[in-house]
């Protein structure tokens, strides 16, 4: 399954997703943790998308907190 989210350069939320992935891009054990955590979760919450953002949110706030992100 696939999900897709928008919004415009100017928007905190895209600044904080560049911001996630720029540190994952430059922390390959955490990227490979983040990756492992997805997987896992994706299995246990297959049909709720909603269980599955939720899940992974204390992982995200952690790598946003080390990334820097206010």
């Amino acid at each position: 399954w696939h999900h897709l989210y928008v919004c415009t350069l100017d928007n905190v939320e895209y600044k904080r997703h560049i911001l996630f992935r720029d540190y994952l891009r430059s922390h390959p054990e955490d990227a490979k943790q983040y990756g492992d955590l997805k997987v896992e979760l994706v299995q246990r919450y297959q049909n709720d998308r909603l269980a599955y953002t939720n899940a992974k949110g204390d992982f995200v706030r952690e790598i946003l907190q080390r990334a820097g992100f206010k």
